[in-house]
């Protein structure tokens, strides 16, 4: 087990009378299940706003990073008029908790030596990268890589994105998978562009990394192998 105090995350905060109601058209998982858990704010297309952490009590307190606090305010505020709901900024103190290659992100301090550009790296290399303002919206499930289990209920109702997510687990064939490599060089970069799809760029800790969709035959990805630090395909 290993933790890591977070200093680039925030909450949200939704109170009023009908909160799981407006949050379970808003979101992935279902709110009925539990008060601690994982989950996705999508479009009607499917396209991911944000992954985030919530604890649901009488209100609920949505964990995101800084950067994207506000989209996804003003996103929810086209919709939380009509439930009654307020949405507040709320400043908190969140630590991160790994333990067997799960994530989670804790209300809290925790003294720890462990550098915040780990929890960065440990979360890129396993698909679970919480979401900032360059890429959202831009992105679905499957090409940022979430593990479905973790976010998504399949068991309950309508919300937004549902059919797209729901199209992506039942019907995708897996054509295409996400796979990250370290320090390309540009001529490598330009040969996966053009054999793939570019998700996005990350430097940590002075290390560039580049998450594309890719085929598994793919001739750039072999090409480029040796700079290969995760993939999907590896677990298929």
């Amino acid at each position: 087990m290993n933790y890591f105090q977070l200093h680039d995350y925030t909450a949200l905060r939704i109170s009023g009378g009908n909160v799981k109601e407006f949050l379970q058209g808003q979101i992935s998982s279902d709110v009925a299940n539990n008060n601690h858990f994982k989950t996705l704010f999508c479009d009607e297309k499917g396209y991911v706003i944000t992954n985030a952490s919530v604890f649901l009590h009488e209100s609920a307190l949505i964990i995101v990073k800084k950067d994207i606090a506000q989209t996804l305010d003003a996103d929810l505020s086209k919709f939380s008029k009509f439930f009654k709901c307020k949405i507040q900024h709320e400043d908190i103190d969140v630590f991160g908790e790994l333990i067997n290659g799960r994530f989670e992100k804790i209300i809290g301090n925790q003294e720890t030596s462990i550098p915040h550009e780990i929890w960065l790296k440990e979360k890129l290399l396993n698909f679970d990268v919480d979401l900032t303002k360059d890429i959202s919206g831009k992105f679905r499930v499957n090409e940022l890589g979430f593990n479905l289990q973790e976010y998504v209920s399949f068991d309950k109702g309508c919300y937004r994105g549902q059919e797209i997510i729901a199209r992506i687990n039942y019907l995708s064939k897996g054509i295409t998978k996400p796979v990250v490599f370290e320090n390309l060089s540009e001529k490598c970069i330009e040969k996966l562009n053009l054999d793939g799809k570019l998700i996005f760029k990350k430097i940590i800790d002075g290390i560039v990394y580049h998450q594309f969709m890719l085929r598994q035959d793919s001739v750039a990805l072999k090409d480029a192998a040796s700079n290969q630090v995760a993939s999907l395909w590896a677990n298929s």
